[in-house]
């Protein structure tokens, strides 16, 4: 990673245009494009606000082919904004508050943007891309089975998605339609006028929960490579006399192998709210669990995002997992340490909420 020391907002190939789709940034747990947000700054638009390894939010500039990414912190914006001082110091306000959200993830996004007032339109811009959508078809298919079995008894239909859902309520004949809807009423005891809302929320939560659980799947065994890659040093001679490293290592050890114990235990206690919330589906039970899952979309976000990042630059820096006992220590001290303690308290906080 390497700081910017552009002078004006640089015109680099491929860059974002305000209110361009940005479907890597929008699917990313790490990346905010900012050309969702209204900032005044020309140029600022363009960029993307993201997570550095050690959990900063720092504004890219660019970021080419060979993953070298330009970045500069938001107190140093000025140097690259030089023209447009009153703007800028108009945006940083927001950009500073952004700067705090755990996690640029779309469900986090959604809570933090409301508590700003900020006029975003959470069905364009607060999205998961269609490609990752149908990437999330399996992790889906749990969730919307128990739903199909609740309305259509054991139909064979093939569903993947709560889309699939409205398209079976929705058939050509309209005969078909409203008496689905109103089998679907009656199950759900749900008001026949408010059946495609919640159908529409019922997908959202779960998709959120399948998001979520396909980052955990993707961390886990990355964060276990990674131990496994440290563990060597626990017998290197230099290393063991020196009890301040020592220390440091096993710190980390312990915390990275706890987020994930206590991380996975979270959704473990999904499953089974959600077992309980099958077994009497209707608009008040759904309602508690919307309610459990929003609750921890920050925190999860938070700690899966902060172990991604890390998990991302040791896959670059050390693609063959290769590296002697100072490149190891070295990178444990500069790039997985700092952090580490906003991640262990993000998940501490959410396990006092019982989930």
């Amino acid at each position: 990673m390497e700081q910017a020391k552009a002078t004006e907002a640089p015109a680099v190939a491929g860059d974002m245009n305000a209110g361009e789709y940005d479907a890597e940034g929008q699917d990313a747990l790490h990346i905010l494009p900012l050309s969702i947000i209204p900032l005044e700054t020309p140029g600022l638009r363009r960029l993307r606000l993201i997570k550095n390894v050690r959990l900063d939010s720092v504004v890219e500039l660019y970021k080419d082919q060979g993953h070298k990414s330009a970045q500069v912190p938001l107190d140093a914006l000025n140097s690259v904004f030089q023209s447009y001082g009153a703007q800028l110091r108009a945006d940083m306000p927001l950009l500073q508050s952004l700067s705090s959200i755990p996690s640029f993830d779309v469900y986090t996004l959604r809570v933090a943007l409301r508590t700003l007032n900020l006029p975003i339109d959470e069905k364009t811009a607060l999205q998961l891309s269609d490609s990752k959508r149908r990437e999330l078809t399996e992790h889906m298919k749990v969730f919307t089975h128990p739903l199909i079995q609740q309305i259509y008894g054991n139909a064979d239909f093939e569903v993947n998605d709560v889309s699939d859902i409205m398209k079976l309520i929705s058939t050509p004949n309209r005969d078909d339609a409203l008496k689905n809807l109103r089998m679907m009423s009656q199950k759900l005891n749900v008001p026949l006028t408010e059946i495609p809302r919640f159908l529409e929320d019922y997908g959202d939560t779960f998709l959120s929960l399948a998001y979520f659980r396909s980052c955990l799947d993707k961390v886990v065994p990355q964060v276990q490579s990674f131990l496994d890659w440290v563990k060597p040093l626990d017998d290197n001679q230099m290393i063991k006399g020196d009890r301040m490293s020592k220390q440091m290592i096993d710190k980390t050890r312990e915390s990275m192998s706890g987020v994930i114990i206590s991380l996975t235990g979270r959704f473990e206690a999904f499953n089974r709210k959600s077992a309980d919330f099958w077994r009497d589906i209707n608009a008040d039970s759904f309602s508690r669990m919307k309610d459990m899952v929003f609750s921890n979309h920050r925190s999860i976000g938070g700690v899966l995002c902060g172990l991604s990042v890390k998990m991302q630059l040791w896959r670059d820096r050390f693609p063959s997992a290769s590296g002697g006992p100072n490149k190891r220590l070295e990178f444990v001290r500069s790039e997985v340490v700092p952090g580490m303690q906003l991640i262990d308290e993000l998940e501490a906080a959410a396990r006092k909420t019982g989930i």
